[in-house]
Parts: structure tokens; sequence; C-alpha cells
């Protein structure tokens, strides 16, 4: 063999061997970059996920949990274009067309808030805020069209709001339980001043009529109580009246 064709031998053996690790190396970059985005994915259907399960029906509508619905769908299949055979992916993805097919009956108009504490109401206002932030960060990068952001985004803040209305419901509950009856008609004028402000499809009339009601109520018991206490300041004047009259008459004696 010519020291020609072994330099040729040796040159080919080097071009291949290079282009197999090179190769090699695309794909392992490949398979890490599938699998990064995968993981990606992955934590925003965990996200996602635990928004629909966290979140009662008291502050969900239908569209709005459809819509989420959708969205960890997509995200299932999304997931399946990149590794056909991932299996929680393609159990999840089956699971959801279940869901989808099941009647929801949504809770928002309520008389009883689903917790019992502000605290527990506002972890629930930070869940709600997650959900909108996501909306907005997906309308960003162009992953939803900008017009089912905004409405959905909505959705969300009106859900916020209610939640707000309900931490208050409670204060106005338990100020009218310890007989603070002006301070529970206050905090119920308020949530249902909000209530109204955030009723524009009609969502929360039983809700409203409820407050009506009840702000009707409280005002008609002050004005009692306040008629009940006017005799008696009546008395305590003319009594008054009575002591200076007589203290008069006293300094009159005494002068004389």
């Amino acid at each position: 063999m010519s020291p020609a064709t072994i330099v040729t031998l040796i040159i080919v053996g080097i071009v291949v061997m290079v282009g197999a690790a090179f190769v090699a190396q695309s794909m392992e970059n490949a398979r890490k970059a599938r699998a990064l985005k995968i993981k990606v994915i992955n934590e925003r259907i965990r996200r996602i996920s635990s928004m629909l399960s966290d979140i009662p029906h008291n502050y969900m509508t239908a569209d709005l949990r459809q819509f989420m619905l959708t969205l960890l769908k997509r995200n299932c299949h999304e997931i399946l274009e990149l590794d056909p055979r991932h299996a929680s992916a393609g159990a999840l993805a089956k699971k959801i067309d279940e869901l989808q097919k099941q009647e929801f009956k949504s809770a928002l108009d309520s008389l009883k808030p689903p917790f019992s504490d502000p605290i527990s109401g506002q972890g629930l206002r930070a869940r709600i805020k997650d959900l909108v932030n996501t909306i907005v960060a997906m309308s960003k990068e162009g992953s939803l069209d900008k017009a089912s952001a905004v409405k959905y985004s909505n959705q969300g803040k009106m859900m916020f709001e209610l939640i707000s209305v309900d931490i208050a419901l409670i204060t106005a509950r338990n100020a009218e339980q310890n007989k603070k009856v002006k301070v529970a008609a206050v905090h119920y004028s308020n949530c249902l001043k909000k209530l109204k402000r955030i009723n524009t499809k009609n969502l929360f009339n039983k809700r409203i009529q409820h407050l009506t009601n009840k702000v009707k109520q409280l005002k008609q018991q002050i004005a009692e109580a306040e008629a009940a206490s006017k005799p008696q300041t009546k008395e305590q004047d003319e009594w008054s009246k009575f002591e200076e009259q007589q203290n008069d008459w006293k300094i009159k004696q005494d002068y004389e």
C-alpha cells in the first residue's frame, strides 16, 4: 500500500470519526434540548393542574374551566410530539378528554364563601393572580392569541374581586355576630357596591339580592335603636335642666 493511500485512508478515517462525533454530539444536544423543553412544558402542566384543583367552583366559570383544560391538553400534545412514548402525558391527555365531557356546575352565586378566614381567602387570591399572570405570559410569548388572553384574564380579575368581596363578607358577619350592627352594615354595604360593579353579566344576582336585604335589615335595626334611645335622651336633658334650676335656686338662697 502506497504512502499516499495510507495518508488518504487516515484522512478519511479522521473525517469519519469527526463526522460521527459531530453527529453524536448533535443528537445529544437535540436530546438535551428536547428534554429541557419537556421539563418546561411539564412545569406549566403542573402549575395549571394545581390552579385547576385549588380554585373552588365558587370562583370558576364553566368557560374558564374549559379553557384551562384545553391548555392542559395542548401542552400534553406538545410533549407527545417531542416524545410519542411519554406515558404520563398520554395518560393525562386521556383524563382531560373525560373531564371535558363532564358537566360542570359553577357556584359563583353561592352565599357561603368556601373559606372561613381571611388568610385562606388571600391564598386563593394568590392562585387567581398566578392564573392571570400565566395567561398574560402566554400571550406575550405568542402561544395564546390576544383576544383569548384578554377574555380569560378579565374573567380571572373578576374572580379576584369576588374573593375580595367574600373576605369582606366574613368580616361583616363576624361584626354582626358580635352585635356591632353599624360596623356590619358598613361592611355589607361595601360588599354590595363591589358586587354590583363586577356584575356585568348578571352572575351574582342572588348574592346582590341577599346583601340588599341584609343592608336594609341592619339599617332598620340601627334606626329602631336610635329611635328607642331618643326618649331616654330627652329625659336626661330635662333632668339636666332641672338640676341647673335647682343649682340656680340654691345660689340665690345662699346669696340672700
